[in-house]
């Protein structure tokens, strides 16, 4: 990787990485601003508006997701393991769907979306467990062009790697889908 390639990928993987802590903690609020919800019965104002703007928020999301895999992948060079794969392929699909359903107002994609996210966070979560160095439960499909699934490509601020990004992305795009379905606007 030259000078300049190496000094993008150091500034996306640290500006990432507090991106993603940002999300994930505001991701454990959202959860708490649901249960409470569920608990009393009662609309949140903040639910409500995320459930107002979900499918512009699930395109934005997915959309960048798949931009920022995509400028890792090819034009930093950094292959992506054979989980990576797995987990684009339950991403890529979401941009598509949530492009179309908010062309056309379709709120009932949320079900469909709420799938593949599941999906795709299972196996990022899985990947984080393998990547935090225990042992395999089901052989990475590691493939003679990829890299080895349980070596972190990068780790910043002693935790942060391309699977725990991943997790974090899904849950909110999970969170997305449950709120919409909570707050009945589908």
């Amino acid at each position: 990787m030259t000078g300049n390639k190496e000094a993008i990928a150091t500034f996306l993987n640290y500006y990432l990485s507090l991106g993603s802590i940002v999300l994930g903690l505001f991701a454990i609020l959202w959860i708490i601003l649901l249960i409470n919800s569920y608990k009393t019965k009662k609309d949140n104002a903040l639910l409500s508006v995320i459930s107002i703007y979900a499918l512009p928020l699930g395109f934005f999301v997915s959309i960048a997701g798949v931009l920022l895999t995509l400028i890792y992948s090819d034009y930093l060079g950094i292959l992506p393991c054979g989980l990576c794969w797995f987990q684009r392929i339950f991403l890529y699909s979401q941009v598509f769907l949530y492009g179309l359903a908010w062309h056309k107002n379709d709120r009932k994609i949320f079900v469909y979306t709420l799938l593949l996210s599941v999906v795709g966070f299972v196996i990022a979560v899985y990947h984080s467990y393998l990547q935090m160095g225990y042992s395999e439960l089901l052989p990475c499909p590691v493939v003679a062009s990829t890299i080895d699934c349980a070596k972190p490509t990068f780790l910043e601020f002693g935790f942060v790697t391309f699977p725990l990004m991943s997790v974090v992305l899904f849950a909110s795009l999970i969170l997305l889908s449950i709120t919409v379905r909570r707050n009945k606007i589908l």
